[in-house]
């Protein structure tokens, strides 16, 4: 039986490559867990489309975020926080909290980038004052290191 692969499947194929497997094996196993799917004809021009349309996403996002790059190290992102006597911070920025104005930005600046496009890892910071930190954007395929500059005050 000709199929389909959804999901890469040890020694049998990778995703998206039509094989020749038992019809058992195809409708016991891959069928039910939706691991494949019968190769017809309209199936596999669905699945051609499918990725030259993702193909074509992917191009524009890597266009985007370099043009994008420059704005992003020019522009500072500011954070309040609530502070005591003597500058004392009683609260912490998170990287979390980072992530999401970051990820405002670019999806203000375009519709193709979102949360999922900012990769950062930092501990909470907890001093006033302006901060570089590193981060990288994009997804698995296409990456952009970047210093962004932060203002805790």
């Amino acid at each position: 039986m000709r199929i389909l692969l959804l999901k890469f499947i040890p020694k049998i194929g990778n995703q998206g490559d039509v094989v020749d497997v038992s019809s058992g094996y195809a409708k016991n196993a891959l069928f039910p867990k939706k691991l494949a799917v019968l190769a017809t004809p309209a199936v596999i021009q669905e699945w051609e489309h499918k990725k030259e349309k993702q193909k074509k996403e992917k191009e524009e996002r890597v266009t985007i975020i370099k043009k994008i790059i420059p704005e992003l190290q020019k522009h500072l992102f500011e954070f309040k926080v609530k502070t005591g006597d003597g500058g004392a911070v009683f609260t912490s920025i998170h990287q979390d909290d980072i992530q999401k104005a970051i990820a405002e930005f670019l999806s203000s600046q375009s519709k193709l980038l979102g949360i999922e496009d900012v990769h950062i890892e930092i501990k909470p910071i907890k001093e006033l004052g302006e901060h570089k930190i590193q981060t990288r954007i994009g997804r698995e395929d296409y990456m952009q290191k970047v210093d962004i500059r932060i203002q805790v005050g």
